[in-house]
Parts: C-alpha cells; structure tokens; sequence
C-alpha cells in the first residue's frame, strides 16, 4: 500500500515539474511585420521574471535588412550586441547587471532595405539567469517571427463631397443710359486744311482775297492819270 502511494506522489511530482518547465519564460515580438523600404522594425525579448542576466542570438536575411548599430536596449547596465555569422546574418545580444538591477524586456532595431515576403527573424541560443544567480527556463512561445517589405499601394482618395452652389445673384438692371453727345467731326484726312468753322466742320475754300488786289491797283493807276491830267491843266 505504502508503495502504492509513493509511486503516486512521484508520478503527480513529475507532472507538476513538467507543466512549471513547460511555462513559457519568454516572448518573442514585432512592433510591426509589413513595412516598406526605409522603415525600422523594433524587436522585443519580453520574459515572466525579472533577470539580471540576458543573451540570446537573432538571424537574418541580411540582404532585405540592416541591423541599427547599438540598437539593443534593457534596464540592465551592460547591455551591448555584436554581429556574427559568415555574413554578419546574426545579431548576438548580452546584457547582465552591475549590481541589484533587473530587467525584463531587451529591444533591437533592424531597417527595412530591399523588398521581400515572408522574411523571419529567428532567435536562438536563448540564456536567462533571475535573482541570484538563479537559472530561468529559456522556453518561447514562438522562435520566429515572419516580416514583408514591400512598396506602398496608393489607396484612392474619396472625391470630395461638393458643397453649396451659391444662386446666381440677380444681373444689376442697366441704368438709363446717357445719349452720346455729338462727337468732334473728324478732319478730312485727304484735306491739308487745318482751318475749321465755327461749327467745327472743316473749311474746304479759302475766301477770294485775291481779286482785291488786282482792284487796288487799278484805283492806284486812275489816281495818277487823275494827277498827271490836272497837273497838266493848271500849267497851262
């Protein structure tokens, strides 16, 4: 009986350790998984318990992405990365503490290069070490997270909604009109006259002043025969 009941509390020990070191000590994130060109995407070790000690590795395709230099981020003093692998694929990522100091999550940055789908980051060689040196499960929910580059797709604008069409207001009404009054008449532009009379209309004929003088000269002319005969009278 006795054995009976030890082997039953050793088979419900064994259970109870299982299910603690199958409870996930860690996640695995992506601020974002589609991005375009440019774009920096921000990875996050997040863990149950706080550590003091923190290393872990993540790959890459290093032709669709940059890892930011020193991106790396923990509440930990000494929290520093380093790229590794033949192609400098893989980001290696070490943190631990300088005294009492704990942290709970670790940050990285990679930028978006070049256009692909179904691109992961995958972390690996996880090491998780609590307060006091204690060893924490490195289980993850996921290993992998799976990313897209790809160019923006314009989405059409909705046309704006017109809005109230003023009335047309009513055309001002034309006030009476004031008659012309007669304009200048236009000199004749074949006459070189630039005399006018009184009423402005141009003057063609000059007045015959001519004949006047003819008559002047006549009356001169009788005026001395006139002379010249009485002269001649009165010496006689």
């Amino acid at each position: 009986m006795k054995t009976k009941i030890l082997g039953i509390v050793t088979m419900v020990t064994v259970l109870l350790m299982m299910l603690v070191s199958s409870v996930n000590a860690a996640e695995f994130t992506a601020d974002k998984t589609e991005m375009k060109k440019g774009d920096e995407v921000t990875l996050t070790v997040t863990l149950e318990e706080p550590a003091q000690s923190v290393q872990f590795d993540v790959e890459f395709d290093a032709s669709k992405y940059e890892y930011v230099t020193d991106s790396v981020k923990s509440d930990l003093v000494y929290t520093g990365s380093n790229l590794i692998g033949d192609n400098d694929n893989v980001v290696r990522v070490s943190a631990f503490a300088n005294g009492n100091e704990t942290t709970t999550t670790i940050t990285l940055t990679f930028k978006a290069l070049e256009n692909g789908e179904e691109l992961p980051f995958t972390i690996s060689g996880t090491e998780f070490v609590g307060v006091d040196g204690v060893e924490m499960e490195g289980n993850l929910d996921n290993t992998s997270i799976t990313t897209t580059i790809a160019d923006p797709v314009d989405e059409p604008t909705e046309p704006e909604e017109p809005g109230d069409v003023d009335e047309p207001t009513n055309p001002e009404k034309p006030g009476d009109v004031d008659e012309p009054t007669n304009p200048e008449k236009p000199s004749d532009d074949n006459n070189d006259s630039d005399y006018v009379d009184e009423d402005g209309n141009p003057i063609t004929k000059l007045p015959q002043t001519g004949s006047v003088v003819p008559a002047i000269i006549a009356g001169v002319a009788i005026l001395v025969v006139a002379s010249l005969v009485v002269f001649k009278a009165t010496r006689k």
